[in-house]
């Protein structure tokens, strides 16, 4: 039975990232990759030139939703605290939904050195501290927040969500819920950045 072309594709992304997840990108081979999708060499070849483009895909597609998420921020007409969690909520929902991507980025990240392709995966955590900067910046413009060290806070409130993000990924006894992340950024902006009537 012949595989429609779109369906072959996805097979090998599926099958690529199910292996490089389990068994390390190192350890797989485009054999495996090819047999775990029930397709020919000569397809992921054509889709891919190798195993480096279908790892480059992969993380490609894993970082491309998570981007769609940040250019939507800031919001209008919401205060920076609630665009924050507001932000936080749609990015722990994308991790819940694509828990296997993040899987193979964690392993990527803090994971023995496995010969793959470069992947700038600092990139994201730049554009994340930038964005709550201009967040954090404008609230303090619209007399909202005190300006109390952008940076600094910056570092605190990125710190809980890939805290939060961490917990999800690996096995401990600590597990951050949506709750949990909005509650500890609630803390930090009531409790110290949001302006006090006087």
């Amino acid at each position: 039975m012949e595989i429609p072309k779109d369906d072959a594709r996805n097979r090998l992304l599926k099958a690529a990232l199910n292996l490089f997840v389990s068994k390390g990108y190192e350890a797989t081979s485009v054999s495996m990759i090819v047999q775990e999708a029930n397709v020919t060499k000569p397809m992921l070849y054509y889709y891919f030139k190798n195993k480096e483009g279908i790892y480059t895909e992969i993380m490609n597609e894993a970082f491309t939703e998570f981007e769609e998420v940040i250019q939507r921020y800031p919001l209008k007409d919401v205060s920076a605290k609630d665009t924050i969690i507001i932000m936080f909520k749609e990015l722990m929902e994308i991790q819940e939904q694509n828990m296997e991507y993040v899987r193979l980025i964690h392993a990527m990240v803090y994971g023995p050195p496995q010969g793959a392709p470069h992947i700038d995966f600092e990139e994201f955590h730049t554009r994340m501290a930038n964005k709550i900067e201009v967040m954090l910046q404008t609230g303090i413009d619209n007399g909202e927040l005190e300006d109390m060290g952008i940076k600094d806070f910056t570092t605190i409130i990125l710190s809980i969500l890939f805290f939060c993000f961490d917990t999800r990924v690996i096995e401990c006894s600590i597990k951050m819920s949506v709750d949990d992340m909005q509650r500890l950024i609630d803390k930090i902006f009531d409790k110290i950045l949001i302006k006090k009537e006087v």
